[in-house]
């Protein structure tokens, strides 16, 4: 049974400046804990309720070690409105992704998308067309956030996620290395041949875009045409990058 001061640091981690003191990060659900025992990230704590043990009797720790907490408990260290009963603590994965990765793969950079719940579908999205590597700028929600983790269902669990300063991470490339990004003087995505499976794909948030100090390292502009009937001024990041990364991968797929 853990104590009252272990719990009070679980709960604390529902908070930025304490996921980075101490390294760690919460999970919590059936499903998401499941995808978590699947890879390869440390566990520290793996807390389960009474209530949730006896209706998930043949649940697979895969040899973790669990603890009982009772549902008062798991309600004070839940960051869900409805606690499912079954919370992980783990370690977060440090990575180093570096520029030259972009010469042999697509790199995902994201400019500014602050929204938990924008980062997370971004996350999910980019793993489901073989996004392997993100970049984030240093304003963008936290990648471990419960909120992002939530949304990511599980793909965070998979990928290589990391906080740096694009315009250094940006200024290491080569010029051979394909820059994407969605700007209003770029061409037509619908109508663009891509030939090359590696690169950079900026996304910038729904607020302002992509920022004016990004835009001169993109040397291949694109941009979302819109159908003539739509009077809509902006299309969510995320759907975005769904569109981008749909036409930049259509030669792989199927």
């Amino acid at each position: 049974m853990p104590t009252k001061k272990q719990l009070q640091q679980i709960r604390s981690l529902q908070t930025l400046k304490f996921r980075k003191e101490h390294g760690l990060f919460i999970v919590e659900g059936t499903k998401m804990v499941t995808e978590l025992l699947l890879s390869n990230i440390k566990i520290v704590q793996l807390l389960v309720s009474n209530e949730w043990l006896s209706k998930n009797v043949d649940f697979d720790f895969f040899g973790n070690t669990f603890e009982n907490i009772d549902n008062k408990q798991m309600n004070q260290i839940s960051s869900l409105q409805t606690p499912p009963g079954i919370l992980v603590v783990a370690k977060i994965p440090q990575y180093h992704i570096v520029a030259s990765d972009s010469e042999n793969e697509l790199v995902l950079m994201l400019d500014g998308i602050n929204d938990p719940g924008n980062l997370g579908t971004i996350i999910r999205t980019a793993e489901w067309f073989g996004i392997r590597k993100i970049v984030c700028s240093t304003d963008c929600a936290d990648f471990w956030n419960p909120k992002v983790v939530q949304a990511t269902m599980g793909s965070a669990f998979r990928m290589q996620l990391e906080t740096q300063d694009l315009e250094s991470f940006l200024n290491q490339t080569t010029e051979n290395v394909p820059i994407y990004g969605a700007l209003l003087e770029g061409k037509n995505v619908f109508k663009t041949t891509f030939k090359q499976t590696n690169g950079i794909l900026i996304i910038g948030s729904e607020s302002h875009g992509i920022r004016d100090y990004l835009k001169p390292f993109i040397n291949k502009a694109l941009y979302i045409v819109s159908h003539s009937d739509s009077k809509a001024e902006s299309l969510n990041a995320a759907i975005a990058t769904a569109i981008i990364l749909a036409e930049l991968r259509k030669t792989t797929l199927g």
